[in-house]
């Protein structure tokens, strides 16, 4: 299914003008609204395509972007934030497509610190912010790229992530999904600092309590997810004592 920008304008409800672009496809979306970034764009800007061939994942990997099977998204954001708070990006984003996901389909949407969302076991969603940093306390630009699988492609998935990608089931919701998302995200994002979400963001994380494994490049260690504090930053338990994670990813231990 194509992206409709009529349909989606129809149903926003944020208060301002908001720029949207979409297209049918392109490389990345976080790189093409990177270079309108540079290029002065103001915020918020948007740009949506139906298909990418080089979508960007967390830690350097892909993220698979087939035509009309998916959303892909990125929002230009000029925020007013050092950039060890741009955590709060990206669990905005996380909360913003959780709710919007539930709102159209119905079903619960769990978050995976930091930025996966997940139905019935499976990844249906990523999200990755970057940032241009200025110095070290201040960022120009931020850029909030999600992805959502809607259906499986004709061809299926790769091999490599076949096995814990899942979709939201139909494509028929994409429009009205994007407008949830939109709204959602906007409406949290112009609260900041106000961090109110958290509550959201916290009742939809399914491993806390349980072990974990703390990715972090190249090292690892065994852990208990414990909670988040107020800037969504992972407090967990290790044999040398809680530590506090602001970045990194986590594997779950069955």
């Amino acid at each position: 299914m194509k992206t409709d920008l009529e349909k989606i304008r129809a149903l926003l409800t944020a208060d301002e003008d908001i720029i949207i672009e979409t297209v049918a496809v392109t490389a990345s979306t976080n790189e093409d609204i990177k270079a309108k970034a540079k290029a002065g764009a103001p915020e918020i800007s948007l740009l949506i395509a139906d298909k990418q061939t080089k979508g960007k994942g967390s830690k350097g990997r892909s993220f698979f972007s087939p035509d009309s099977t998916g959303c892909y998204m990125s929002f230009l954001l000029r925020p007013k934030l050092r950039p060890e708070e741009c955590t709060l990006l990206t669990s905005i984003a996380a909360v913003a497509t959780a709710e919007a996901i539930e709102k159209v389909t119905n079903k619960a949407a769990d978050i995976k610190w930091v930025n996966d969302i997940y139905m019935g076991g499976k990844k249906v969603a990523g999200i990755l912010t970057e940032g241009a940093i200025i110095n070290k306390d201040e960022i120009s630009y931020a850029v909030v790229g999600i992805g959502i699988n809607l259906t499986v492609p004709e061809e299926g998935f790769p091999e490599e992530i076949k096995n814990i990608a899942g979709t939201l089931g139909t494509a028929e919701i994409k429009n009205e999904l994007i407008a949830e998302i939109i709204n959602r995200f906007v409406y949290y994002y112009r609260k900041l600092p106000d961090n109110s979400y958290i509550q959201a963001y916290r009742k939809r994380l399914f491993f806390l309590g349980k072990e974990i494994t703390v990715i972090q490049g190249d090292n690892s260690f065994s852990a208990k997810a414990i909670d988040i504090d107020a800037m969504c930053r992972l407090r967990v338990s290790t044999h040398e004592g809680e530590k506090l994670l602001s970045a990194g990813e986590i594997s779950i231990k069955l």
